[in-house]
C-alpha cells in the first residue's frame, strides 16, 4: 500500500513539474501559443489544484513564512495597490493601467504557487531534469522554424494561419511570440541545467547546441546573453588572449561578408529577417542610420524623458507601456510600447528612487548562500538576468519569469551535503 502511495506521489510530482516547465517554455506575455491562444488566467486554477497536496505539509508553510522572495512580492504588491489608490485622486498627476495591474496580481498568485511547489528540494531536482527536455524541444522548434521560412509571409500577413508553433517563422522560435523572450528562455534553461551533463565534452556540445538555436532567433540581446555566458563558462582563464582575438576577428569578417551579400541581394531572407540580420551584423549602422531610426532607440530616449517629467513618485502603475514612438515609415509607430528596460519601466511607474530601490532589492534577495549546492548556476543566472533587465521591461512582469525566480531562489538555499 505504501509503495503504491509513494509511486502515485512521484507520478504526481513529475506531472506537476512537466506542467510548470511546459508553461515556462511556451508562455508569452499574455497568452499561451499552442495552435491557438489560450488565456493565461487558466494557469491559476490549474496551479492551485496541483499544489493542494503540499498545503497540508507543515514544513511548506513554515518555509513560506521565512521566504524573502515572497516578502518582497508582498511588499511590491502593497506598494502597487497604494499607487493605484492614489491615482483615484484627480488633482494628482497619477494614472493606473488596470490591465497591467491585473497581470501583476496574477503574477503574484503564480509566484506563490511556484514557491509552494519548489519548497521541496526533491521537486527542484525533478524539475531541473525535465527542463533539459524543454531546452531540447526549444532547439528542435527553432530548427523547425528556419526550415519553414517559406511560410514567413503567410504567418505575418494572414491571421488565420496563426496555428503553427511560431507566429513569425525563423524569428519567434519555439512556442514563443517574441524572439528575445525565446532566446532568454533557452539561455536560462541552459544555465540551470548544464550541470546535469556530467562529461565536460558533452557540456560543451550541449552549450553549443543551445547557442545555435539562440542564434536562429536573430535576437541581438539573446546573442549577447549567450556570448557572455559562454565566454565566462568555457573560455575565460582557459584560452589564450591571442586565440580569443583571432576568433573575434573571424566572426567580424564573416558578419560583414554576409552583410555585403545581403546588400547585393545575392542572398535574401525576406523582410524583417533581412533587416534584423543587418542590425545584428552591425548594430551601429544599417542602410539608413539604424541608431537614429530604430524604434528601440526612440523608445529609450522618450522613456528617459518620461522619468524626468515625474522623477519623485513616477507616473503611475503600468504607465511605462505608453512610451511614445514617433510616427515614421522607418519605425514602429504607436504609443503602446514599453521602454525595453525594466529599470526604466520601474522608474516611470514608481519614480526614480523607488524604481531603482525595488528592482535592486530583488537581485540582493536572489544571491545564493555561500554553501549553496547550486551557487555557480545561481550567480550565472543573476548576471544574465541583470543583462536581460536592460533589454526587456517584462523582466519582472512576464509570467514565465514567475516560474524562474522561485526556482532560482530555492536553488540558492539548497546546502551542500
Amino acid at each position: 500500500m505504501m509503495n503504491l502511495k509513494a509511486r502515485a506521489n512521484n507520478i504526481y510530482i513529475y506531472l506537476t513539474s512537466t506542467f510548470l516547465v511546459f508553461l515556462y517554455f511556451c508562455h508569452g506575455d499574455n497568452y499561451l501559443i499552442l495552435w491557438k491562444g489560450i488565456p493565461s488566467m487558466i494557469f491559476f486554477p490549474i496551479g492551485c489544484f496541483l499544489i493542494v497536496p503540499f498545503l497540508s505539509q507543515k514544513e511548506v508553510i513554515r518555509n513560506l513564512t521565512k521566504n524573502l522572495l515572497l516578502q518582497y512580492f508582498i511588499l511590491l504588491t502593497i506598494v502597487t495597490l497604494i499607487w493605484a489608490v492614489i491615482s483615484l485622486f484627480p488633482f494628482l498627476n497619477f494614472s493606473t493601467n488596470y490591465n497591467y495591474l491585473k497581470n501583476q496580481l496574477l503574477n503574484f498568485l503564480i509566484m506563490i504557487i511556484c514557491m509552494i511547489f519548489f519548497s521541496n528540494q526533491a521537486n527542484i531536482k525533478i524539475t531541473l531534469r525535465i527542463m533539459v527536455f524543454g531546452v531540447f524541444l526549444g532547439v528542435f522548434l527553432n530548427v523547425y522554424d528556419i526550415l519553414n521560412i517559406d511560410n514567413y509571409y503567410l504567418a505575418t500577413t494572414e491571421p488565420s494561419s496563426r496555428k503553427a508553433f511560431s507566429i513569425v517563422f525563423a524569428r519567434a522560435a519555439g512556442f514563443y511570440l517574441d524572439p528575445n523572450v525565446t532566446a532568454s528562455a533557452l539561455i536560462f534553461g541552459l544555465i540551470l541545467t548544464e550541470h546535469l551533463i556530467k562529461s565536460r565534452k558533452n557540456k560543451l556540445l550541449y552549450a553549443l547546441l543551445v547557442g545555435g538555436a539562440i542564434s536562429l532567433t536573430l535576437s541581438l540581446s539573446g546573442v549577447l546573453f549567450y556570448a557572455v555566458y559562454f565566454f565566462f563558462r568555457f573560455i575565460y582563464g582557459k584560452v589564450r588572449l591571442k586565440t580569443i582575438f583571432m576568433v573575434v576577428i573571424v566572426i567580424m569578417v564573416t558578419s560583414f561578408l554576409v552583410r555585403d551579400l545581403m546588400k547585393r541581394e545575392i542572398i535574401d531572407f525576406g523582410p524583417g529577417i533581412t533587416s534584423r540580420i543587418m542590425a545584428l551584423t552591425n548594430p551601429f549602422k544599417s542602410n539608413d542610420d539604424i541608431v537614429d531610426n530604430n524604434s528601440r532607440t526612440i523608445l529609450l530616449k522618450n522613456a528617459i524623458v518620461m522619468v524626468s517629467e515625474d522623477p519623485i513618485f513616477g507616473k503611475g502603475i503600468g504607465q511605462h507601456q505608453f512610451v511614445k514612438t514617433e510616427q515614421s515609415a522607418k519605425t514602429r509607430s504607436g504609443t503602446h510600447a514599453g521602454p525595453h528596460n525594466q529599470w526604466l519601466a520601474f522608474m516611470i511607474d514608481y519614480g526614480l528612487f523607488f524604481g531603482v530601490l525595488f528592482f535592486s532589492i530583488l537581485f540582493i534577495i536572489l544571491i545564493p548562500n555561500k554553501n549553496s549546492l547550486y551557487r555557480r548556476e545561481v550567480l550565472f543566472f543573476i548576471a544574465i538576468y541583470f543583462l536581460y533587465s536592460l533589454f526587456s521591461h517584462t523582466a519582472i512582469k512576464n509570467h514565465s519569469v514567475m516560474f524562474l525566480l522561485p526556482l532560482v531562489y530555492q536553488m540558492g538555499r539548497i546546502k551542500k551535503f
